[in-house]
């Protein structure tokens, strides 16, 4: 089990390497501002999110100016439904190369995230500069929740991208879910505006631990382990579920793709 885990990464290392960058090429290719929409998307959809929640309705963030908090709580959520809503369909999108060569099929949906994750850290530069233009300090590192949510998109693309080969209306169907998942999950508003009874419900949503882990590592707000360790089971287990049922499936890829 280990060394299957790890072979993508060791015997497919170019391979990996090579579908990654042509996803982060094609994605951009023949547009007229080319890469600068891994900028232009997420500022936009900051622009509007702040005018209306700052603005409008005027959340509540203890002192941390309503963009940077904004921010904070899109970059992990774009990543997230970044990488979902274009793993379900890598393995559709590749049908060719999944009928042709053999090789571990979940190096595709890697590939995704990886290059998913280039876009973020361009994303979380551009952050950096906010947060030093506002004047908010930095504060702990993030790293170990970066893995956890890692994890957790990793296991849920696995399932994804496979049961899109089986029945190809679960890339709509996992579109739906991501926008609904979204305002289930702190990410435009403060934890704090959940009616109290029903916050036990709404913390069994695993991103609700990580962005709250973000917020509270960036901005020095107390963390709540509970929440934090429970996403972090979650994300293992959901791992190890997408991994197996991935692995279980992926000897008659080739037959439908």
């Amino acid at each position: 089990m280990i060394r299957t885990l790890f072979l993508p990464f060791r015997s497919y290392k170019y391979l990996l390497l090579q579908l990654t960058q042509r996803e982060i090429k094609a994605r951009y290719k023949q547009s007229f501002v080319g890469y600068l929409w891994v900028v232009l998307n997420p500022l936009a959809q900051l622009l509007v999110y702040s005018f209306v929640f700052s603005v409008v309705f005027r959340f509540p963030t203890n002192n941390v100016p309503y963009i940077i908090f904004l921010y904070a709580g899109l970059l992990p959520w774009g990543l997230f439904q970044g990488s979902l809503a274009t793993a379900t369909q890598s393995l559709v999108d590749n049908a060719p190369l999944i009928r042709k060569v053999a090789f571990p099929r979940e190096v595709i949906p890697y590939s995704v995230i990886l290059a998913k994750i280039v876009d973020f850290c361009v994303s979380a530069a551009i952050f950096v500069v906010m947060m030093i233009i506002f004047r908010v300090p930095f504060a702990q590192t993030s790293v170990p929740l970066f893995l956890t949510q890692l994890f957790l998109t990793t296991g849920i693309a696995l399932m994804l991208s496979a049961a899109n080969l089986f029945y190809r209306d679960i890339q709509y169907l996992a579109n739906l879910l991501l926008m609904l998942w979204m305002y289930m999950t702190p990410v435009v508003y403060p934890l704090s505006l959940v009616p109290s009874k029903y916050v036990w419900l709404y913390k069994l949503n695993p991103m609700v631990g990580i962005i709250e882990g973000y917020r509270s590592a960036l901005f020095q707000y107390p963390f709540e382990w509970t929440i934090i360790y429970w996403s972090m089971g979650i994300a293992l287990i959901t791992f190890c579920i997408g991994f197996y049922l991935f692995k279980k499936s992926e000897k008659v890829f080739a037959d439908i793709a």
